[in-house]
């Protein structure tokens, strides 16, 4: 059933970012432009489908735009269903500082905007933020971490886009955590870009040194999964801990086959539900809050079947 649910909402994302591309007539629905940093790891793809159900849940058309992981595409998809007429526009920044000329077109059409699961570097501009708060996801996982390794150990740290909000503010919680517990260090940081593959090159590379590793802590699941992968070819599976962020069903299933030792739920499915819900009352002149926050869960084998997958 499970499965089967996934490939629904792939293809109402597919059907709607196919839409995207065509003005197309309009039915008296309301109609969101959900404007993705990317479309290319189940946590994005999940944020995006949950939201796509929740709109036809409240009889919504949600648009989904890729940005391609670029900040001028971005801009180019707000002002497009900016002049489109949009009802509303939900976006996920793919750099704090990279939206501010479309969060200045929406503002100036009156059309209510709001960031999800990272916030702008001109988030006063924006009307919310619905999302994880990154800062306590971030300060969860090294605890745990921590707690996995003991109190002298060294850490490798894979980054999501370096100053992207998620980077900075997950980034944050560890720095937080690790002020707290002087004999574990950070020996390798890099940028994987959120990218499996690039995860995996980078923790190559960091094998090839020789450099002494009993974690490496990456800042999504993504990511963890391609360090995973690097440390199972060179043999060394069981010999560091690793983790993420986002309890994407990937990450999920590595976990319960004996492969990352935990993730940090934030909800994503959850995400997605309460963006649509946030934008609906802020079409309609309804008070909302400026901070919504999901809750952050150190989730490993011992839970795992806490997780609601169906979203």
């Amino acid at each position: 059933m499970k499965r089967v649910v996934a490939v629904l909402g792939a293809l109402m994302v597919a059907a709607s970012m196919v839409s995207a591309c065509t003005l197309g007539a309009t039915d008296g629905r309301l109609r969101i432009a959900l404007v993705m940093s990317h479309m290319t790891n189940s946590f994005t793809t999940t944020v995006a489908n949950s939201a796509v159900a929740e709109g036809e849940e409240l009889g919504i058309t949600v648009t989904v735009f890729d940005g391609n992981s670029d900040a001028a595409t971005q801009i180019s998809q707000i002002e497009s269903a900016v002049a489109q007429g949009y009802d509303g526009i939900l976006v996920e920044p793919v750099s704090k500082e990279g939206i501010a000329p479309g969060l200045k077109a929406a503002n100036e059409a009156e059309i209510p905007i709001a960031t999800i699961v990272q916030q702008a570097e001109q988030q006063e501009r924006a009307a919310s933020y619905i999302g994880g708060d990154d800062t306590a996801a971030g300060k969860l996982q090294m605890e745990k971490v921590i707690e996995a390794i003991g109190e002298e150990g060294a850490i490798a740290v894979l980054y999501g886009p370096m100053g992207s909000d998620g980077q900075l503010q997950r980034k944050a919680g560890y720095d937080a955590v690790l002020a707290e517990h002087p004999g574990v260090s950070v020996v390798l940081e890099q940028t994987a870009n959120w990218d499996t593959a690039q995860a995996l090159t980078v923790t190559e590379n960091w094998l090839s040194t020789g450099t002494r590793i009993d974690a490496i802590v990456a800042q999504n699941d993504s990511m963890a999964l391609g360090a995973l992968k690097a440390l199972t070819n060179a043999g060394e599976q069981g010999d560091v801990h690793v983790s993420g962020v986002d309890a994407t069903d990937d990450g999920v299933a590595s976990i319960r086959d004996g492969g990352m030792a935990g993730t940090v739920s934030q909800d994503t499915a959850g995400i997605g539900r309460l963006a649509v819900d946030t934008m609906d009352k802020l079409i309609k002149g309804e008070t909302v809050e400026a901070v919504n926050y999901t809750e952050a869960v150190w989730i490993t084998a011992d839970n795992i079947d806490t997780l609601d997958s169906d979203g």
